[in-house]
């Protein structure tokens, strides 16, 4: 390897991060966590270590008693650096690279799952939901049927369904087209034949309208939409001491389709970049973690080995991207 002539960090910290964000993007990867979380550390060193030539554990270790992360935020931070600083070495120059030990293990929410039992009684409340007598404007009985259905036949997020315009979903080829979402990435999704029979009766109801859900000719909000489900959640008389976000129905499209495929005896290894791809995830072990959440009988009747992938989920010091 050429050798490399002697520079301080200030010379080359800000400029390798640029370069390893043009490499990410250019492979299809989100930078933004990156960014954020790095600038602000290395604008540190470049201030108090203006002489230093090589990124040490030193100033990792003043970084992190200066800025007092929570766990999370710490672990997320350890595992940007990480990446970061294998960059450099990979480049041509020294910096310490954080071992896994110094990795603290995000505390994620544990997804809720839904029996089969749950999700009956879940979607009868939902069913079930009698006419608005205190704000006419809502129309829960209306929206709550085709919105939460989107989210556990579709796989979406809560506020994918918020933000959907009329001019997104073609309701002659079922195709949904998400904008701009989580980490800033389009996809079109496919409707089952049964979602999209709901979606056009929920369509011809609605009347003319700029969003496909929408109240006041503007689109229904976060709160709401949870405050719904947790209504629909009280009135199916399931009363757990845990009770599930909208957010689960995410969770259970994927867990579900995932015991689908191993019941049907299909190779999940192949067909997890297609579930990451529908999902909008960004990178694939974010789809790996679902693998966590199916019951063990299930997973080593698929032959699934979990060591590895919790081995790639923890070393990469994330949770589930939701």
């Amino acid at each position: 390897m050429q050798e490399v002539a002697e520079m301080t960090i200030n010379d080359y910290l800000k400029d390798y991060l640029d370069k390893m964000m043009e490499f990410r993007e250019a492979a299809g990867y989100a930078t933004a966590t990156y960014k954020i979380t790095l600038m602000p550390f290395i604008d540190f060193c470049c201030s108090n270590y203006k002489d230093a030539s090589v990124l040490t554990s030193d100033m990792l270790d003043e970084w992190l008693t200066h800025k007092r992360y929570t766990l999370n935020t710490q672990a997320v931070f350890i595992a940007c650096l990480r990446q970061y600083c294998r960059y450099i070495n990979f480049l041509g120059r020294k910096a310490y690279i954080p071992d896994e030990d110094y990795t603290l293990k995000r505390i994620a929410y544990e997804p809720y799952i839904f029996t089969d039992t749950e999700l009956r009684a879940l979607f009868c409340a939902i069913d079930g939901y009698g006419p608005s007598t205190n704000n006419k404007k809502y129309r829960p009985e209306l929206v709550t049927a085709p919105m939460f259905r989107m989210m556990y036949c579709c796989g979406m997020r809560p506020s994918e369904p918020l933000r959907l315009r009329c001019s997104d979903i073609n309701l002659d080829a079922g195709d949904i087209y998400i904008r701009e979402t989580k980490k800033h990435k389009d996809r079109h999704i496919i409707m089952s034949r049964d979602m999209l029979h709901l979606c056009r009766e929920y369509d011809e109801l609605a009347g003319k309208r700029t969003w496909f859900f929408e109240y006041g000719n503007k689109p229904y909000d976060r709160r709401w939409m949870t405050a719904q489900f947790g209504h629909c959640w009280k009135r199916s008389g399931l009363g757990t001491c845990r009770k599930p976000r909208p957010y689960d129905l995410r969770h259970a499209f994927a867990t579900r389709n995932l015991i689908k495929w191993i019941d049907n005896g299909l190779d999940i290894n192949n067909l997890l970049p297609y579930l990451s791809a529908y999902m909008g995830h960004s990178e694939l072990n974010s789809t790996f973690y679902y693998i966590h959440l199916l019951p063990e009988r299930i997973r080593n009747s698929a032959g699934v080995d979990w060591k590895q992938f919790s081995s790639i989920y923890v070393k990469e010091g994330g949770s589930i991207e939701d």
